[in-house]
């Protein structure tokens, strides 16, 4: 191998350097453009002077003269989406439970009234229950009602007789 000068070892590591951060390294006249293929270019200068890159007609223009890239973004304001309407459903936790207290509101039916044990007033629907006399003592089995029916005063349920 032949022996270079010592200047151009100084150099060459610049060299080096320079040429792979020629697509966005900085040069003496400031920060370098990349090429069209993203290489460094090649110069023939001997090794021991400093290569500046020279514009190529596939060099971009400066960002001020350049065209957009892409379209600008629509100015059409977009729909508001509303929420979408949806009857409830009937519940599908239904609680039932057996109840013991004293009937408030007899007859026929088929709304009724009772106190029970724990002090709890019920409003007591049950269309195929048949009498039940006022002050008697009864365990019934209840369920959450179902529909809206106004059976007076106390918590809503429905008696279950089957």
């Amino acid at each position: 191998m032949p022996k270079l000068p010592r200047s151009v070892l100084v150099l060459l590591p610049v060299l080096a350097l320079t040429a792979c951060g020629g697509a966005g390294g900085v040069t003496r006249d400031g920060p370098a453009t990349p090429s069209a293929t993203g290489a460094a270019p090649v110069s023939s200068a001997p090794p021991d002077t400093v290569v500046t890159p020279t514009p190529t007609a596939s060099t971009p223009p400066p960002a001020a003269t350049r065209s957009p890239a892409r379209p600008p973004l629509s100015s059409t304001t977009l729909p508001t989406p509303r929420p979408p309407v949806v009857k409830p459903s009937p519940p599908t936790d239904l609680v039932t439970r057996h109840v013991s207290g004293f009937v408030t509101r007899g007859g026929d039916g088929p709304c009724y009234g009772m106190v029970a044990e724990d002090g709890t007033e019920y409003a007591l629907h049950g269309p195929d229950v048949g009498e039940l006399r006022t002050g008697s003592f009864v365990t019934l089995r209840l369920t959450t009602l179902q529909a809206r029916i106004d059976c007076g005063p106390g918590v809503p349920m429905s008696i279950v007789t089957d």
